[in-house]
Order: structure tokens, then sequence, then C-alpha cells
């Protein structure tokens, strides 16, 4: 295999699967917080908060860790009231009960103002402080843990040119090149993918014990104890709920994600390591299988918008499948397959933000995934001659990139006017 590539994948599973603490909307709001009031290094008098219509809705209704606070501008009030800007998307991992009231102060004293930005990337968090005449500026574009200093009043739609890096990742990112990366790269190189499937095990597993949210995991663990490769499959997606409700709850514990999203991490890591033990694979098995699967969905995700309308942990389960396919002694054509009968099943699941709920979706997404491996494993597939289904794998993706960008924008702008009606009413 090209050096360039196995250079590339390596470096970009390093760079994509980070540790989070929470929910990652909140954390990238209270990254912005901290950075900004570090550069103002003083209590501000006024918070001016500006973000994305994805951003808004995917931090309405989800719990933040340590606290009991929920929503966009009290993640960003516990970012200014102390959080260390050098802890990144884990900077919510402690706060303090000071760190907490201070935020709250704020919230209630009405110095802090949320506003609709408009015109700008999915991701994009703007955060200004102002006091005795100085202001400050943090902004997060693009990706949750990118955070800058910017000038007061700069071009919110920032920089439009090419991004090289993304020109290079559609460019690698196909099916082939992945699979020979996954069976050829140095165990070593990707090993640490092990630890991180186990970090989110462990809060699926707690989870399971003790109950979050609406319990969707620990209710559909209950009949799930048995070794076939089916129930194998339900035990993983009911796990995967499991630690959704935990983390959209705001349970303390990290999750590694994917693609900016902890519940995205959830979907590719525990079904895949679920199965890997249930079938009793060696270590390098399963390093090669979540190699696979992780690749596989930001395959997917570098093709549309990281938030948008289209619910995320479908696109996640898609490298589920890969990863399942792969452990089941499957080939790239099983895995098209699989995507296809994916695309033909579950496109057009939306999202309606991140909160309790998202369990369900997982579990869900998590089972049409094992459907569309099953099938695929007997050759079946939806035909491309059927609606949006592609001739190809990458015909196929642009579609889905299409109805994530064309089609779902105005669905997007309804959904999060429900959600701000119904919150106008309470």
């Amino acid at each position: 295999m090209d050096t360039t590539a196995k250079t590339f994948f390596t470096g970009l599973l390093k760079k994509e699967l980070i540790t989070a603490m929470g929910c990652t909307e909140p954390a990238a709001a209270a990254l912005a917080g901290a950075a900004a009031r570090k550069e103002l290094g003083a209590r501000p008098e006024k918070i001016t908060i500006r973000a994305s219509r994805d951003i808004i809705k995917n931090a309405m209704h989800v719990g933040i860790p340590n606290t009991g606070l929920k929503g966009i501008a009290a993640a960003a009030a516990l970012g200014i009231s102390g959080a260390d800007p050098t802890e990144s998307l884990s900077l919510l991992s402690h706060v303090s009960p000071e760190q907490e009231a201070e935020a709250a102060a704020y919230l209630n004293s009405g110095s802090v103002r949320l506003e609709l930005a408009e015109g700008v990337p999915p991701i994009f968090i703007e955060v200004e402080l102002e006091a005795g005449g100085q202001s400050a500026c943090a902004r997060v574009r693009d990706e949750h843990h990118k955070v800058s200093i910017v000038s007061r009043g700069a071009d919110s739609a920032g920089d439009k040119s090419v991004d090289p890096e993304k020109t290079k990742a559609l460019e690698l990112l196909k099916l082939p090149l992945i699979w020979e990366y996954a069976g050829s790269v140095p165990l070593e190189d990707i090993a640490f993918l092990i630890d991180a499937a186990k970090t989110n095990l462990s809060i699926a597993q707690h989870s399971a014990e003790k109950g979050y949210g609406i319990g969707v995991g620990k209710a559909m663990l209950r009949e799930q104890a048995g070794a076939a490769p089916g129930e194998l499959f339900r035990r993983g997606a009911a796990l995967a709920a499991a630690a959704s409700d935990a983390r959209m709850a705001g349970c303390s514990m990290p999750v590694v994600i994917n693609s900016g999203s902890g519940n995205q991490g959830i979907t590719i890591a525990v079904p895949v390591i679920v199965l890997a033990r249930g079938l009793k694979k060696s270590d390098e098995d399963l390093a090669r299988a979540l190699c696979l699967a992780n690749l596989t969905a930001l395959m997917v995700t570098y093709r549309k918008d990281r938030l948008s309308a289209l619910c995320g942990a479908f696109t996640a389960a898609m490298g589920t499948a890969a990863g399942f396919i792969r452990l089941l002694g499957g080939n790239t054509d099983d895995i098209t397959r699989a995507i296809d009968n994916m695309v033909g099943n579950l496109t057009g699941i939306l999202c309606d933000g991140a909160k309790s709920s998202c369990a369900l979706k997982i579990y869900s997404c998590v089972e049409a995934a094992a459907m569309g491996v099953q099938l695929a494993l007997t050759g079946r597939s939806v035909p491309s001659s059927e609606g949006i289904i592609g001739e190809s794998m990458e015909s196929t993706l642009g579609i889905i990139e299409r109805i994530s960008h064309d089609g779902m924008v105005p669905l997007d702008k309804t959904v999060l006017e429900i959600m701000l009606e119904k919150g106008n009413k309470r």
C-alpha cells in the first residue's frame, strides 16, 4: 500500500478518535467560553453567544456532566467560569460547585445573550465577552475541538477556500483502500483502537447496571444473553443504546468520539467489540475490525456535514456494518451490499437534537446494520434500480451527501423552529 495513504489513515484515526466528556456540542461551547475568558483576563460583564442552527439544536436538551444544567448558554457559561481551554473537549470532566454557581449567576443575571448565527457552517460557536471597555472573542468552527481567538466582528462565514485536508480525505477515503489498510497496517499502529472501544464499553456496562434516561439499553438487554451472531448483534445494539442513555443524561464518564460525536463513537465501537468478544476473536482481529469500522464511518462523514438533519448514528452504523462484515469473514462487496441495504432502509432518519431518545435511534441503526449485514452475506441487497440506491459505493455516498446537503436543510430549519416553539411555551 502507498505510504502516503498509510500515513494519512493512521493520522486521521488518531486525530478523530479523541476522548470527550459529555456531549460534544456543549463541550465545544464551554471550550469557546473558556478560551474567550482566558483572552479577556477578567470577569465578563456581558456575554454574547452566536451559534449555528445545528449546534443550538444539539445542545438544547442534553445533560452537561457534573452539573444539573442543559443548553448552549449554560455550557458556555461553565467554560467562562473557570474551565481550562487546554483540556479541549474534556474540560467539563471536573466542575467545581463554585464554577457551577458562577455560571448560574451569569445565566440568571440576564448578561448572557444567545443568537442564531446565519450563513455559517453547521459547527459554529462564537463567544464574545466584554468587560471594562475591553472585549475578547473565541470561535469554534468546522470541528468541535478547533478553537481560535478572532477579532470582534470578524467574518462569521470564515475562510471559504478549499480545505486541503478534506480534499485529501475525499481522495483517499475509498472502501478498497480502507480495506487494504485495515488488513495490512502494523498492529501497533492501531492497538489504541481497542482501548478506545473499551472506554466506550465501560460507560455502556455502567449504564446497563445503573440505568439512565429512559433506559433503552437496560430494557433491551434483558433478553440478550446468547452467543449466536444474531443475539450478539442485539446485545451490541442494546449496550450501545445504554452508553447513549448515560451520555445524554450527563454521566461523568468519558467516551471516545468519531466524527466529533460521542454517540457515533459509541455506535461504532460497542457493537463491534461485543461481536468480536462473543465470537472469541483475537485482539488483532478486533483492532482490524475497529479500524475498518471507524474509517468507513469517516468515509461517509467527509461526504456530508458533521451536523445536519440526518441522524449521525445512521451513518456511523454503516461503519459498524463494515466491522461486522470483517469479523464474519466477508469482503468489500459484502460491505457495499450491507450499506445499500441500510440506505434502502433508514435513510431520512432525522436528528432532533442530542437527548435521551438518541438511544432509541442508536439501537434502531445498529439493528439496521445487523439486518443489512445478514442479507449481504447471503448475496442479497436492494437493487440500484430502486429508490435512492446508487450503482456503486461512490454513487450511493454521493446520493447521501445530496440528501443531507440539499434535501434536508429545510427540514433542519423546521425541526429547530418546532423545538424553539416548544421551549417558548414552557
